[in-house]
């Protein structure tokens, strides 16, 4: 059983079938650590998370800025396990068909910062904000 250290200092215990879905589910609710079960039992906090599903680059939530790359094929592939949501249900968020988002998990073409944006807000990844400076140019 593994366990979610809340920020506001609650825990809670969860099921998760692999280490791999316990790190997803830690950033999805935004937890401060997640509590792994072991022989010691262990603690990752959620930098050693984003750090171990590779979703830890510099800048890759951040609000758009010129100089943005695109996420990389296996960011994207992370981001959409990290949302739960099937090809079909993250095309409909976006606003793009199921065909689209396929292209972009199977490494054809850049997927579009607009995109990335919705679906890192809507996996918890991301604030829905912008930088102040921008709104003033």
């Amino acid at each position: 059983m593994f366990a979610l250290l809340r920020r506001d200092g609650s825990r809670e215990e969860f099921d998760a079938p692999d280490m791999w879905e316990a790190m997803r589910t830690a950033l999805r609710l935004d937890a401060a650590q997640l509590e792994v079960p072991g022989d010691p039992p262990r603690s990752m906090t959620a930098d050693q998370v984003r750090q171990e599903l590779a979703l830890n680059r510099p800048g890759l939530f951040d609000a758009y800025a010129p100089g943005w790359m695109p996420p990389t094929v296996e960011e994207f592939r992370e981001l959409l396990r990290v949302t739960g949501l099937p090809g079909s249900a993250a095309g409909l968020l976006v606003g793009v068909s199921q065909d689209k988002i396929r292209k972009w998990a199977g490494g054809k073409g850049d997927v579009p910062y607009a995109v990335w944006r919705l679906l890192s807000i809507y996996a918890g990844l991301a604030k829905p904000s912008v930088r102040n400076d921008e709104l003033t140019k």
